[in-house]
C-alpha cells in the first residue's frame, strides 16, 4: 500500500490539476481556491505559483531539417542531417493524414483552446487511482508540439539536462506544457498549430516530420498518404520503438486498426471505407534516404565531402552560416540548406568513366589515380574523382582520403609533381625578360649549393648533398631551345634554366598561382608558412614538393584563362528551407596574377608538349586548342598530367596508393606489369602513359559547349631569343659563313639548299635570320642557294626581335619555327 505521505502527495497533484482543469473549463476563476489550495502544501502552492507567473512564449527554434547538396542541375547529391526532417505545409498534407493524427492523439482538437479539461481531469484521476507516481498523457496537439519545441531547443544546443526535463514525466512540466498551449492557441490558427505538429512529430526510423516518415515507410510524399497508409503512421508517433512497421508489424497493424476504428467513430470514414480499411494488409515500401556522403550518387562522396570541409572551414565565404565551424556544420546538419554546387554530373561522369577504363575501382595493380576539372576564370570545381569507393572503410577500393585536395580538407599530403612544375619555371624565365628561343646548354653536370641563387643575389649556402640531375632519356642533353626542353620535359636544361633564375622568383611565381603544399611540411627554409613552396630545394623546378591534384589543375587554369587566378570554388549558391537565400562570399579572382603575355607565352610552349612533345599520343584527340604537361617522379611512383583548353583544366595523378601504401615507402608503378588490366611488361611508366588518355576521355566531354577559341600568341620579342643577333651572311660562301657565325659566338650548321636569286653555292638565308636574337652557343643553320631564283624565306626577313621588357606591348609576327 502506498505511504500516508505518498498519499498525500497524490492528492496535492491531483488537486493542482483539477484546478488547472477548472480554470480551463472557465467554471472557476484562477484565483478563487488559490488561497485554500496553497494552505494544502508547498508543492501545490508551487505549483500554482508558476502556473500563474509562467512566461507562456515558446522557444524560437527553428525546426531541424535535412539538408540538400545539389548539383549544377539541381539534381541531389547528398541529403545531411541529424533529423531526417523536410518541412512541407499544411496543404501538402494530405486530409487522411491530418484527420487520422486528430482522431487518435486529440480528438477535441477543433474545439479546445490549447487544454482538453475533460481529458485533464480524466487523466489526474486515472494517475491517481493508478500505481506509481507519474502523471498520465492527456496531452493535446498543441501541448505536444510545446513539449517538441523544448526538446528540439535542448537538443540543438546539446543540453542533455534540459533534454531530460523537455520530456519529464511530473506535474511541473505538464502545468508549463498547458499555460503554453493556452497562449500559444491565442496567436496561431487551428492549422497552424496541426502544420507545425506534423512537422516536428517523430515517426521512428530516424523519420521527423510527416514527410520523411511518408517516403521513408511508403516511398510517396506526404500529399499522397492513403486512408490506411495515414493511419498506420499516425499510430506509430505514441510509442515508435514499440509500432515500428519495420520490427513490429503485427504491433504496428493493430496500431492502425485501432487508428481507423476511431477515424470511424468520430465520422471521418464511412462504414464501407472503414470496412475496407481495417482489411487491407500492411505493405510497405521503404525508401530509406542516408545522411552524409557515404550515400553520395555517381561516385561524388569525395567531393560532397570537399564541398562540407570547405563550407565548415570557410569562415569568411560562409559567415553567414554561423562564426565558428561548430555553428557551420550544424547548419548543414540540421539547417535545411538547399547547396548548389558547380559539379558537373556530365563531366563527373565522364571522369568516372575514363579512370575505370585504365585503373577501376579496387584494381589488382593497387595503383592510384585521381582527376579533377575546374573552369579557368571562375574557379568552379566540375568534377572530382578517383578509382576509390568513399567510405569510411579503409580497404583496397574504398577510403575516406579524397587524394585531390589538401588534407585540412580530407585528402592526403600531396603528391610530387614531377616535370608539372617546369610551367612555374617556363613562367618566372618569361617574368626575367627571357625568351622562348633562348638556347640553354644542358650538360649541367654535378652541382653543389653555391651554383644556384635563392633570393636578392645570395647563394644558397654551402652544405648538402652534390646534386647530379638525370634526363628521362640519355640521349637528351647538349645545346636545345627554351621551347624545345619544354615539349621534350628535359630535366637538365630545367635545371640550368632555374640557375639561371633566383630560387624565390620560382616559389613566388608558384604562390601568386595558388600553389601550396597539400599538407604543412618542414623544410627548413624560412618558409612564412608550411605550406608555402620551400626556396632553398636545388632541384625545385623538377617538382619534389607534395601538391595536390586540385592546386595543379587551378593553378594551369591561370594560364588558360590569360593570367587570371581564381582560388577554386565549389558552391554557386545556398538557399534556407525558406527558400531565401543565404550570402555566400567566394574567393575573389585576381586579375593579372602574372602578365597575360606570360600566360600566353607559357600556353604557346604547352601547346607543344602535345603536337611535338612528350604528350603526342593525345594530340587531336580534343577538338580546341589544348596545352598541357606531362610529369613523371624518379621512379615513377607519381606521375602526372595537367592540360587545359580555355574554358577547361584537368588534372590527372597516377601513382602508388597511397592508403595501401601508409606507413610504408611508396614504390614505382615500374614494378608494376599490368595496371587496370593492361600489360605494360614491366616498361616505365610516364605521365603520358595511364595519366594522359584519361585526361583526353574527359576532356572529350568536358570541352564541347565551352570556349574552344585560341589563345593570343605571346609577343614576338619573347618568341625570339634574348642572346646575341645573328650576323648577315647572305651572298657570302658556305665557309666564309662558318668563319662569321663561328666568330660571333654560335655554332653553325649547314642545312639543305633552298631556292634563291643569290648565285648557287652561296649562302642564301640562315636559320635563325639576320638580325633575330640566338643565345651564345646557339645552333645557326646555314642554307645555300640552290640558283633557281625565288623568294627568302621568311626566316631570314624577321628583324630584330631583341627581348627586354615583356610588359611592354611588342606585337608583331612571329618568326617561323
Amino acid at each position: 500500500m502506498r505511504s500516508t505521505s505518498a498519499a498525500a502527495g497524490r492528492v496535492l497533484g491531483l488537486l493542482s490539476l483539477f484546478l488547472v482543469a477548472s480554470v480551463v473549463a472557465g467554471a472557476l476563476l484562477a484565483g478563487l481556491f488559490v488561497p485554500a489550495v496553497a494552505a494544502a502544501g508547498g508543492a501545490t502552492r508551487g505549483s500554482i505559483n508558476w502556473f500563474n507567473d509562467l512566461k507562456a512564449v515558446p522557444p524560437a527554434t527553428q525546426l531541424s531539417q535535412q539538408s540538400l547538396l545539389l548539383a549544377k542541375d539541381g539534381t541531389v547529391i547528398a541529403r545531411f542531417y541529424n533529423e531526417n526532417r523536410s518541412e512541407v505545409p499544411l496543404s501538402k498534407i494530405s486530409l487522411n493524414m491530418q484527420n487520422a493524427i486528430i482522431a487518435i492523439e486529440d480528438a477535441r482538437f477543433r474545439d479546445h483552446g490549447g487544454v482538453d479539461p475533460i481529458g485533464l481531469v480524466r487523466a489526474a484521476a486515472s494517475d491517481y487511482l493508478g500505481n506509481g507516481t507519474e502523471v498520465q498523457g492527456a496531452s493535446t496537439l498543441t501541448q505536444q508540439y510545446i513539449k517538441n519545441l523544448y526538446l528540439e531547443q535542448a537538443v540543438y544546443a546539446g543540453d542533455k539536462t534540459a533534454q531530460e526535463a523537455a520530456v519529464a514525466r511530473d506535474a511541473n512540466r505538464k502545468i508549463l506544457e498547458i499555460r503554453a498551449a493556452i497562449d500559444l492557441e491565442k496567436t496561431l490558427t487551428k492549422d497552424e498549430i496541426l502544420e507545425r505538429y506534423l512537422n516536428i512529430a517523430y515517426f521512428g526510423n530516424n523519420a521527423y516530420g510527416v514527410e520523411a516518415a511518408a517516403e521513408l515507410y511508403f516511398s510517396v510524399s506526404a500529399a499522397k498518404l492513403s486512408v490506411v497508409q495515414a493511419a498506420l503512421l499516425a499510430g506509430i508517433v505514441q510509442s515508435p520503438d514499440t509500432y515500428d512497421p519495420f520490427r513490429h508489424k503485427t504491433n504496428s497493424l493493430a496500431r492502425r486498426n485501432t487508428v481507423l476504428s476511431r477515424m470511424h467513430e468520430l465520422g471521418m470514414l464511412k462504414d464501407a471505407a472503414y470496412g475496407k480499411a481495417v482489411a487491407t494488409k500492411v505493405t510497405l515500401k521503404r525508401k530509406n534516404q542516408q545522411s552524409g556522403c557515404i550515400a553520395a550518387i555517381q561516385g561524388l562522396g569525395f567531393f560532397c565531402q570537399y564541398v562540407r570541409n570547405v563550407i565548415a572551414s570557410g569562415t569568411e565565404s560562409f559567415s553567414a552560416l554561423g562564426s565558428t565551424r561548430q555553428e557551420r556544420v550544424n547548419a548543414l546538419d540540421r539547417g535545411g540548406l538547399r547547396i548548389t554546387t558547380s559539379v558537373d554530373l556530365k563531366v563527373q561522369a565522364a571522369a568516372q568513366k575514363a579512370i575505370a577504363r585504365y585503373l577501376k575501382i579496387g584494381d589488382r595493380s593497387k595503383a592510384g589515380t585521381a582527376a579533377v576539372t575546374v573552369e579557368p576564370g571562375t574557379g568552379h570545381v566540375l568534377a572530382m574523382a578517383e578509382n576509390k569507393t568513399y567510405s569510411p572503410k579503409a580497404s583496397a577500393s574504398s577510403t575516406e582520403i579524397n587524394y585531390a585536395v589538401d588534407a585540412s580538407l580530407g585528402g592526403s599530403t600531396g603528391f610530387q609533381t614531377g616535370s608539372t612544375f617546369k610551367a612555374f619555371t617556363l613562367a618566372t624565365w618569361l617574368k626575367e625578360g627571357k625568351a622562348l628561343n633562348d638556347v640553354i646548354d644542358s650538360d649541367v653536370g654535378t652541382l653543389d649549393n653555391p651554383d644556384f641563387t635563392e633570393c636578392n643575389g645570395q647563394r644558397l649556402g654551402r652544405g648538402g648533398d652534390p646534386y647530379k640531375p638525370q634526363n628521362s632519356e640519355p640521349t637528351e642533353g647538349g645545346k636545345m631551345s627554351v621551347l624545345a626542353a619544354t615539349a621534350n620535359s628535359v630535366n637538365t636544361a630545367f635545371v640550368a634554366m632555374s640557375q639561371q633564375l633566383e630560387l624565390c622568383q620560382i616559389a613566388a611565381t608558384a604562390k601568386s598561382l595558388g600553389v601550396h603544399m597539400a599538407a604543412p611540411t618542414e623544410f627548413n627554409c624560412n618558409q612564412a608558412s608550411l605550406i608555402d613552396i620551400p626556396q632553398c630545394i636545388k632541384a625545385m623546378t623538377l617538382g619534389p614538393f607534395s601538391i595536390a591534384p586540385l592546386t595543379m589543375a587551378t593553378a594551369y587554369a591561370t594560364f588558360a584563362a590569360d593570367g587570371t587566378y581564381c582560388p577554386a570554388f565549389p558552391v554557386l549558391s545556398i538557399k534556407k528551407a525558406d527558400r531565401t537565400a543565404v550570402p555566400v562570399r567566394a574567393p575573389a579572382c585576381k586579375q593579372n596574377a602574372i602578365d597575360p603575355d606570360i600566360a600566353h607565352g607559357v600556353t604557346y610552349a604547352l601547346k607543344r608538349v602535345i603536337t611535338n612533345g612528350t604528350a603526342t599520343d593525345v594530340d587531336g584527340i580534343i577538338k580546341a586548342p589544348v596545352a598541357g604537361k606531362t610529369g613523371t617522379t624518379d621512379n615513377s611512383v607519381d606521375t602526372w598530367f595537367v592540360g587545359y583548353t580555355h574554358a577547361r583544366a584537368t588534372a590527372v595523378w597516377v601513382g602508388d596508393n597511397p592508403t595501401v601504401a601508409s606507413g610504408t615507402l611508396r614504390k614505382s608503378l615500374n614494378r608494376l606489369h599490368v595496371i587496370g588490366g593492361h600489360n605494360y611488361g614491366g616498361q616505365s611508366i610516364f605521365g603520358a602513359t595511364i595519366a594522359a588518355p584519361i585526361w583526353a576521355k574527359i576532356m572529350q566531354v568536358a570541352v564541347p559547349g565551352s570556349d574552344t577559341s585560341d589563345w593570343e600568341d605571346p609577343p614576338s620579342d619573347m618568341l625570339g631569343s634574348s642572346g646575341s643577333d645573328v650576323p648577315d651572311v647572305t651572298g657570302k660562301s658556305v665557309a666564309d659563313a662558318i668563319g662569321i657565325l663561328s666568330g660571333a659566338g654560335f655554332s653553325p650548321q649547314v642545312g639543305g639548299a633552298v631556292d634563291s636569286n643569290v648565285p648557287a653555292g652561296q649562302v642564301a638565308s640562315t636559320s635563325p635570320g639576320s638580325g633575330a636574337t640566338a643565345n651564345q652557343g646557339a645552333t645557326v643553320t646555314i642554307h645555300p642557294s640552290n640558283g633557281n631564283g625565288g623568294a627568302q624565306p621568311a626566316a631570314n626577313k624577321t628583324g630584330k626581335n631583341k627581348a627586354t621588357n615583356h610588359k611592354k606591348k611588342r606585337r608583331g609576327p612571329p618568326p617561323r619555327l
